[in-house]
């Protein structure tokens, strides 16, 4: 199972989806990690320390084929509506999600055919 994540777009968001802790345990579990170089920037995490817990890092050129080949997308804020035309039919999504605000996120996540878990509402 492959799980992405994006870094985030919403300004002044400093936290991250996945910390390398995390990530260590995910790989060593079978799943295939990959996250968007700078991501953990503002939490006090760099690309090496993902690479180190088992995660591929990703450029930004790169993040449309993770998002399409991923299984699970995790974020802390909600994907953009143009990231959410890149998950691919079938795909988790798993973030803050505003559906009661934002309604064309949920839309969006419709519209990709993709799962989405609004932690709102866990």
């Amino acid at each position: 199972m492959k799980i992405f994540v994006p870094k985030e777009s919403r300004a002044g968001e400093i936290r991250v989806a996945l910390v390398p802790d995390v990530i260590s345990k995910l790989t060593r579990a079978g799943f295939e990690v990959a996250i968007e170089s700078g991501a953990g920037v503002g939490a006090g995490a760099g690309d090496k320390d993902f690479v180190g817990a088992g995660a591929s890092v990703v450029g930004a050129n790169e993040v449309s084929a993770s998002l399409a080949g991923a299984d699970v997308v995790l974020s802390v804020q909600p994907l953009t509506v143009a990231q959410f035309k890149s998950v691919k039919k079938g795909a988790i999504t798993i973030s803050f999600l505003s559906p009661t605000s934002a309604v064309e996120n949920i839309d969006a996540a419709a519209s990709a055919g993709a799962t989405a878990f609004s932690l709102e509402l866990v």
